[in-house]
């Protein structure tokens, strides 16, 4: 569909090349030999022919053009930025090649702060580098920058993951809860911006990692919003029900009802939500 888009698109551009008499310039012969390669689908071979009639006439408006049309087909949208800012700088009256050339600069734009993102996170900056990336993410209209950001995001996922590890070796326990807090939300916006029905496997062991330093750190009970969240999000999420029920076990005194129902929904065994159930019938009395 995309390579029909773009063939209506070059097509008039190649064909509305004026054909010289005699000897024609280095530039049009590649131009013309770009036409006959189009007309064969060789959208490869076209790229070739008229990347070498630009070297040969740097201002060849129409080369610009078709190329710019080209790299969009084959998903180049680097280089059809670098093509649209030629051309709309050799016509700067046409409109549409302004928009163009707009458009792929604030891709451009937002493909970098994608990259300096993950790199915000790699640094360290987990929550900064996560939201800036969740922006991008829920309200960029160009779907191509919107995927660099979902992107990026998988990539982020198991950083953050490995930076909450090393916290958890150094004993910042409370560090180590707010990092995986914010790898848990990223897998969370992951499955929301693929709309997904359930949240993808790489939260889980960052949500038993997050429940074994909040003990550790003697705050048994500091995830008990982020376990809210997922369960509000995925109330099946067998890892989110587990470990929200030993939230509900730590409390004083344990709240065993909730987190025999709790164990149930995460698909604990029958002997261990019986045993919840009677204990907690032992407190009524």
């Amino acid at each position: 569909m995309r390579t029909a888009i773009v063939r209506a698109l070059v097509l008039p551009i190649l064909l509305a090349i004026p054909f010289v008499s005699g000897c024609q310039s280095e530039a049009k012969k590649h131009l013309y030999k770009a036409e006959d390669l189009f007309e064969k689908r060789d959208l490869e071979g076209a790229k070739k022919e008229l990347e070498r009639s630009i070297k040969a006439d740097p201002t060849s408006l129409d080369a610009h053009k078709s190329l710019a049309h080209i790299d969009e087909a084959l998903g180049d949208d680097e280089g059809a930025a670098r093509e649209y800012e030629a051309a709309s700088a050799l016509d700067s009256t046409d409109q549409k090649l302004l928009d163009k050339a707009r458009l792929y600069k604030q891709l451009e734009n937002m493909a970098n702060s994608s990259g300096k993102s993950l790199d915000d996170i790699k640094a360290g900056k987990v929550a900064d580098g996560v939201r800036n990336l969740k922006d991008i993410i829920f309200t960029t209209r160009i779907p191509a920058a919107r995927q660099k950001a979902v992107h990026a995001l998988g990539d982020a996922i198991p950083i953050i993951e490995k930076i909450g590890d090393q916290q958890v070796q150094d004993k910042k326990y409370a560090d180590a809860i707010n990092t995986y807090d914010q790898g848990v939300r990223a897998a969370m916006l992951l499955a929301r911006a693929h709309k997904l029905e359930a949240l993808g496997p790489e939260a889980d062991p960052m949500m038993h990692k997050i429940n074994q330093a909040a003990k550790a750190a003697g705050t048994p009970d500091a995830n008990f919003k982020l376990f809210n969240d997922v369960i509000g999000d995925y109330p099946d999420d067998k890892v989110a029900n587990l470990e929200l029920a030993q939230i509900y076990l730590s409390k004083t005194p344990p709240d065993y009802d909730t987190a025999a129902d709790l164990e149930e929904r995460g698909g604990a065994p029958d002997d261990e939500v019986r045993k919840l159930r009677d204990l907690a019938k032992k407190h009524r009395k």
